[in-house]
């Protein structure tokens, strides 16, 4: 595995608990936390467009978007569960606590749709390493999460 992609990755990761803090801090100061997903999906729209406009990509024609299977546009819809999720467990359990507990449920998902290569995504079979790295996860959120 090439070591740039895996610290980019890291790094993109370090962005996931500053945008919860930021989120849940939102969703404290609305009436309600859909409230707070709402708006902080109108300013990753905004980031969105300027980021289309950066890069000079256009937005998809219709023909392009009419013929995509409908369940490829499912994952905004998860994206709200876990914006408003995050939002709402965050300021209840703590950052480390919810992240590392949404690391697991990722890292157990994960290796099922790897498995399985849903979504197209690329085989790679659940071993008892890769099921031992997700259990030594699951002892890290044990830790994580004891006073």
């Amino acid at each position: 595995m090439n070591v740039t992609l895996l610290i980019t990755a890291i790094a993109v990761g370090a962005v996931i608990p500053i945008q919860g803090a930021l989120n849940a801090k939102l969703g404290l100061a609305m009436i309600h936390p859909m409230q707070a997903t709402l708006v902080s999906y109108i300013g990753g729209t905004i980031a969105c467009i300027a980021a289309l406009l950066f890069v000079q990509a256009s937005l998809p024609d219709w023909k392009r978007i009419t013929d995509t299977d409908w369940y490829l546009y499912c994952g905004g819809f998860l994206g709200v569960i876990f914006v408003s999720g995050m939002l709402y467990l965050m300021p209840k359990v703590g950052i480390a606590n919810m992240l590392a507990a949404a690391i697991v449920g990722q890292l157990v998902m994960s290796l099922i749709l790897d498995h399985f290569g849903f979504f197209g995504s690329l085989v790679i079979a659940v071993t008892p390493s890769r099921v031992i790295g997700v259990l030594l996860l699951l002892l890290g959120l044990y830790f994580i999460q004891r006073q």
